[in-house]
């Protein structure tokens, strides 16, 4: 088998992993606006599991470039530019490996926007139920050893 075949191989097991993981981002958005937290944590089990498949396909793909004499850090693209055959196949998975992960990278930042935006908003409830004596600020008697019934937070 030839370096760009074996190449090709592990490319495409990294892309197969990828489009996964891409359904599983999406997935999560659907969980989190819905406020379902336990298949929420069924999916980051299924995510991390993927990510570990994905370490070991990468580590091959290192593997299999420094068997040839490739640099381990060289981009991709040089890769390519010297592989003196199927040069077009790697250069479209190339494309489509980093077109998923550009849509996977906006989907977690989505995600953690919504993920901080519950988590803002549950502090805010705990605040509301917690602090419902709070001390008078102003009054005759002594200065802060009153307190009423209040569903406002005045901390500042």
């Amino acid at each position: 088998m030839t370096f760009s075949e074996e190449l090709m191989d592990i490319l495409k097991k990294e892309y197969e992993i990828l489009l996964t993981l891409k359904e599983l981002t999406f997935d999560k958005t659907d969980f989190i606006t819905n406020n379902q937290v336990e298949k929420l944590e069924e999916m980051v089990k299924k995510e991390e599991e993927l990510i570990n498949l994905m370490a070991n396909t990468e580590e091959e793909r290192i593997n299999l470039t420094d068997s040839w004499g490739v640099g381990i850090n060289t981009p991709l693209s040089e890769v390519i530019e010297k592989v003196p055959e199927g040069k077009e196949g790697l250069m479209d998975i190339g494309e489509k490996l980093s077109k998923s992960m550009e849509e996977i990278q906006s989907r977690n930042n989505i995600n953690s926007h919504l993920i901080n935006e519950n988590l803002q908003w549950l502090d805010f409830n705990m605040n509301l139920l917690t602090n419902t004596f709070t001390p008078t600020t102003y009054g005759k008697k002594k200065k802060g050893t009153e307190t009423k019934n209040s569903l406002f937070d005045r901390k500042v």
